[in-house]
């Protein structure tokens, strides 16, 4: 997987990007799809922001979010990513050779 992090307005502190690879390792232990991740940071006076775009098998997914720190910023962003990739890996399971559900026609006829 190939992780790029950018801050715009300082340097990208240790910290930040041992949180940054541990979300997106344990992502990609879960999901098993991401190729690539691209995680912009800006800090304001007031707010910090995050935004994140995560390439996946024949998908980008994009996600923004706002908080007053930008750990804060980093954690609402992980959900918001975290619940795309879950909606795209439910939609593959789905997909695999699920069986319909069998109905009782005994059941549903009148007697």
């Amino acid at each position: 997987m190939n992780i790029k992090i950018t801050h715009r307005n300082a340097k990208v502190s240790d910290s930040i990007k041992e949180k940054v690879e541990a979300w997106l390792s344990s992502s990609q232990e879960r999901y098993e799809v991401i190729t690539s991740a691209h995680i912009i940071l800006d800090s304001t006076d007031r707010q910090d922001m995050a935004e994140a775009s995560i390439h996946i098998a024949g998908k980008d997914i994009f996600a923004k979010a706002e908080a007053d720190n930008l750990y804060a910023a980093l954690d609402a962003l992980a959900d918001k990513i975290d619940r795309q990739l879950d909606k795209i890996h439910q939609k593959h399971i789905g997909k695999k050779g699920s069986q319909k559900p069998v109905i009782d026609e005994e059941a549903l006829s009148p007697a």
